[in-house]
């Protein structure tokens, strides 16, 4: 009678490691046993695997990167067992971890470069990634991150993924949602804990993330409250995504963008002839997202006529498009974001209905350093995969090119300036230097200490904070276009009443620009 012989399978929280994983359950007949490791408990969790390796088990470990001690205390785990058990064991890890290698190779354990991690160097091609898709390998990531916002034990979304991919492959909507998630590119929620240091030591982003995940799956109308920057619509779009309504459409409007009649036609639609260029009929946001959710960004900006519609709908979910007269329903869950400033235009009938929960963003100069350079690694992280030219060539951003980014991002220079700095655009600020960083190679740090300079924080910081209520403010503190970040001009408007109610002509001249190149920049 033959035995039962067991794969165990043990990854680290990184997609390719968790592919390698799949790949494997993918291939064997083998009963499989999963579990988790990380970098820090990498000799615990060898022991406690040699202890219940069967004499007909084996196990592949799919970790990335482990440190000089971590490899110190498992070489002393391995000494105590016979060579014969540790070669049934495999080691998955980074061409960039040569250490980990050498160490395996010394002890007798057969050890692999991990395919999922291929070097810009290396012929590249999606066909080439094994037996995971491009597509799946999204997926992969989606759910990582899904997981680490929702606070899941990495043992409990290993099974569930390793399990999936092992029968299949992920449904069309859920590879779907993957692409959808790739392509978003918003800032997410990072900088916070694992789900083991999160119960523990929770920072101000584990609260957020919690908080989130509560709005989303109560399917409550919630109110976004947040500076400019933040990822107010990020966390729109988790609030859908953990919540019932997470396969059908979520589609978002900025109400700044429209005028009057032009932002209820948006919203609701509109008959032919409603108006001059109404040519033919519309339908609206709130008819194509039915059973799914509608995102109102800047809802301050909304006129009052169209509050009083929007508050109607809340009420009973019945709508006419502007020009006509018919009624008709649509089930929507409504989100809105607003910056604080900007609630006092709300009408307080709405306020009410339309913040059933509210939810408050985190400024990144309120986070801890450490804190700080984890966001900035997710930004990084949300490039991967991304088309780029380097020497002439072209390549793509692959896991290991990321892996180095996050190192130069974690050394004390770069932590430094990145917490130093105030961040008056907070995470699309980030984003942008992050960006610069990874596809420019731009030097931001040393820009972000020149910000960062006594004066440079006392002046720039203090004009952004100050309130202005006159054109003369501006003349008086020399506040120009060509010295002020895309939030300065933000702010400004908003103080002025937002952007519909500005003078533009007077604004330009107060500010020493053209009339062009300030709507040029009030567009973005």
């Amino acid at each position: 009678m033959t035995s039962q012989r067991t794969l165990h399978l043990l990854c680290d929280f990184r997609e390719p490691s968790v592919a390698r994983a799949a790949q494997e359950a993918r291939k064997t007949q083998d009963t499989i046993q999963i579990g988790s490791l990380r970098t820090g408990n990498f000799a615990p969790t060898l022991n406690s695997l040699l202890t219940t390796l069967a004499d007909t088990d084996s196990a592949l470990i799919c970790l990335l990167h482990s440190d000089a001690r971590q490899l110190r205390e498992a070489g002393s785990v391995l000494e105590q067992h016979p060579i014969s058990r540790r070669q049934r064991i495999r080691l998955s890890s980074s061409a960039f971890s040569p250490q980990m290698h050498q160490w395996a190779k010394a002890r007798g354990i057969p050890c692999e470069t991990n395919p999922y991690e291929n070097s810009d160097r290396a012929s590249w091609a999606p066909q080439q990634l094994g037996s995971l898709s491009r597509n799946e390998r999204h997926w992969l990531q989606y759910r990582l991150m899904e997981a680490l916002i929702a606070g899941t034990t990495p043992q409990t979304i290993y099974a569930e993924l390793i399990t999936v991919l092992r029968d299949g492959s992920p449904t069309e909507e859920e590879q779907q949602r993957a692409l959808n998630f790739v392509a978003r590119g918003e800032p997410d929620m990072a900088g916070g804990n694992y789900a083991e240091e999160r119960r523990d030591h929770p920072n101000a982003i584990d609260v957020l993330r919690d908080r989130t995940v509560q709005i989303g799956r109560s399917g409550l109308n919630s109110l976004i409250i947040g500076e400019t920057g933040t990822g107010k619509e990020s966390l729109a779009w988790y609030i859908h995504n953990f919540s019932l309504r997470r396969n059908q459409p979520f589609l978002a409007l900025n109400c700044a963008f429209f005028e009057g009649e032009r932002l209820e036609a948006e919203l609701f639609g509109y008959e032919q002839g409603a108006f001059t260029d109404a040519k033919k009929k519309k339908i609206g946001l709130v008819e194509m997202a039915h059973g799914g959710t509608v995102f109102l960004d800047e809802l301050p900006e909304m006129t009052p006529r169209v509050q009083a519609k929007l508050l109607r709908f809340l009420q009973d979910g019945s709508y006419s498009r502007l020009g006509g007269n018919q009624t008709y329903r649509a089930d929507v869950r409504v989100i809105s974001a607003a910056q604080p400033q900007r609630l006092t235009t709300l009408r307080s009938d709405l306020h009410y209905r339309i913040a059933e929960v509210e939810l408050v963003t985190v400024p990144l100069r309120q986070l801890q350093p450490r804190d700080v350079v984890n966001v900035a690694c997710n930004l990084a992280y949300r490039l991967m995969w991304t088309k780029t030219f380097k020497a002439e060539k072209e390549t793509i951003l692959t896991p290991d090119l990321i892996r180095l980014v996050w190192q130069r991002l974690a050394t004390p220079e770069a932590t430094a300036a990145l917490s130093n700095y105030a961040w008056p655009g907070n995470m699309r600020e980030l984003s942008s230097l992050i960006k610069r960083f990874v596809l420019l190679d731009d030097d931001i740090f040393s820009e972000l200490a020149a910000k960062c300079s006594p004066a440079a924080t006392e002046n720039d910081w203090n004009n952004f904070l100050l309130p202005v209520t006159s054109l003369t403010d501006l003349t008086e503190r020399g506040l120009k276009l060509s010295n002020l970040p895309s939030a300065y001009l933000n702010h400004l408007a908003s103080q002025f009443g937002g952007k519909d109610a500005i003078q533009p002509t007077k604004l330009a001249q107060a500010l020493d620009c053209s009339y062009n190149t300030l709507m040029n920049h009030l567009k973005k």
